[in-house]
């Protein structure tokens, strides 16, 4: 099975594997380098920073293990006058994550079983509270956290990989909702309703998922995972409370290749639907006789999203624009944003000999729900947020990606102030 780097993982067994590996290959490494090493052609010419030392990575590698460990580091400033903070705001946060993917058969001949764990480690002091949006401008590291187990999961492929079954601790945005030009904060768009729709409900917790390919342009997803998973817990006291604190979802996915004279275009489809399993307060309405308000679970939406190649610069090339959109529709009793629009575009290599730099643009809108307007908060309507990046490949494992962006509404509400953030990505692959 291959994924994407945003979303793979590796055990932990796999993290003892690996600090073996490593810790025995500095000498190793230092006698391969010979007369004709330097650390300026290592840095400039390296995938990543670390390199292969003493081929500990080609030995895991050979062995069925892979493990990628990106740092993740944003800075970022808010101008005095916007958001919810009338003076001037300065934040940081940082991240880190170590992916590991275990192919179970060349490690032990288990055919079409795979293994991954996904450890992250957070620190947090952003501005996105300064600011009061309902997106977070910068969806990451909103908290600290040495370092936990975000992802750990088995995958077993069926029928010659027709069928797919996961298991474990689930993350739905590497599900559901996903699209190729917006769904990572880490290399893509920073705010959070272009990571993925606003009214989709994208919880972490211990889940299963059932990915079946009919023919080769269709894909149909179905996956539960526990709704109340407290952040950073393994949640095996709340995972089997009943069917009902459960969110559940079906997803059609419909795979394109358009014609065009510089090669097949690639792109995809994706209808869904979800049930919402948390407990959500029901605008205006309490229970009889204690007079508190009332909730409930099970509430229904639907989403779209769209992403598609519409330009190639050549046969062979990588470089041209990418399109997507997305649209979404959540239980308006319940939920303060009830639509949700965005779209945008990538292009990838504009600048003639910056092949590798990526520049994006992203616009979305959150509308308010009537019910929520007309019975509890009459001045919310909805928020409007503008950004654009451009990610600078300055080295193979280094990008640089200064980032704006601009929120009308911050917080639905129409009387506040406009916000501007602007904010520098540093990206290291280890």
């Amino acid at each position: 099975m291959k994924l994407s780097a945003p979303s793979l993982g590796r055990p932990a067994i796999l993290l003892a594997a690996l600090g073996a590996a490593l810790v025995s290959a500095p000498r190793q490494a230092v006698a391969e380098r010979g007369p004709g090493w330097s650390l300026g052609r290592h840095l400039s010419g390296s995938q990543q920073l670390l390199d292969d030392p003493g081929g500990a990575r080609t030995r895991l590698e050979q062995l069925g293990i892979v493990a990628q460990l990106f740092y993740q580091h944003f800075v970022s400033w808010k101008p005095p006058g916007g958001g919810v903070a009338s003076s001037g705001a300065f934040g940081h946060s940082a991240s880190y994550d170590l992916f590991g993917l275990v192919d179970a058969e060349e490690l032990v001949g288990w055919p079409g079983l795979d293994l991954l764990v996904r450890a992250r480690g957070l620190y947090g002091r952003n501005l996105n509270d300064e600011v009061g949006a309902l997106s977070d401008p910068i969806d990451d590291a909103d908290f600290d956290a040495p370092i936990y187990v975000d992802e750990l999961w088995l995958e077993q492929a069926l029928l010659d990989d027709r069928v797919r079954v996961r298991l474990g601790m689930l993350e739905q945005q590497t599900l559901f909702d996903r699209n190729a030009y917006a769904n990572s904060e880490d290399i893509q768009f920073l705010a959070t309703f272009l990571d993925n729709d606003g009214v989709v409900p994208l919880p972490r917790g211990l889940g299963a998922a059932l990915l079946v390919t009919p023919v080769k342009w269709l894909d149909v997803a179905l996956g539960a995972v526990d709704a109340d998973n407290p952040s950073r817990s393994a949640g095996f006291d709340t995972a089997f409370d009943g069917l009902d604190s459960l969110t559940g979802y079906l997803e059609l996915r419909f795979r394109s290749r358009l014609p065009s004279r510089a090669g097949e275009l690639p792109g995809a489809f994706r209808l869904g639907a979800f049930l919402d399993g948390r407990d959500r307060t029901v605008f205006g309405e309490t229970h009889q006789g204690t007079g508190l308000p009332k909730t409930q679970r099970g509430h229904p939406g639907a989403y779209l999203s769209f992403d598609q190649l519409a330009f190639r610069e050549g046969p062979d090339s990588e470089q041209g624009l990418g399109l997507f959109a997305r649209f979404g529709w959540a239980d308006e009793d319940v939920n303060r944003v009830a639509w949700f629009w965005s779209v945008g575009a990538r292009y990838l290599g504009l600048a003639p000999t910056r092949e590798a730099d990526v520049l994006g643009l992203g616009i979305y809108q959150a509308i308010g729900s009537e019910r929520y307007r007309d019975l509890q908060d009459r001045d919310f309507e909805g928020e409007t947020g503008i950004e654009v990046y451009y990610q600078i490949a300055a080295l193979r494992w280094l990008a640089l990606t200064p980032d704006l962006q601009i929120i009308l509404d911050p917080g639905g509400d129409e009387a506040a102030d406009d916000a501007v953030v602007a904010t520098l990505r540093v990206r290291v692959s280890f």
